[in-house]
């Protein structure tokens, strides 16, 4: 089942790959686009793994 946390991954990682091939975006815009969208993931996935142990497979004891 998917879930929000891998849809986000999903959309973030096309609009990241395909933005650069669009000429709709400066190349400096561009720049700043792709480290704000890396560094807003970066966060978004430290806070789900850290803060609220929310991950697909458990640690097996």
């Amino acid at each position: 089942m998917m879930t929000t946390f891998h849809w986000i991954h999903i959309v973030v990682g096309a609009w990241l790959a395909f933005v650069n091939f669009m000429p709709f975006l400066s190349p400096n815009t561009l720049m700043i686009n792709n480290v704000v969208i890396g560094v807003v993931v970066a966060i978004y996935n430290i806070y789900m793994l850290f803060a609220k142990n929310n991950t697909d497979v458990k640690n097996k004891s």
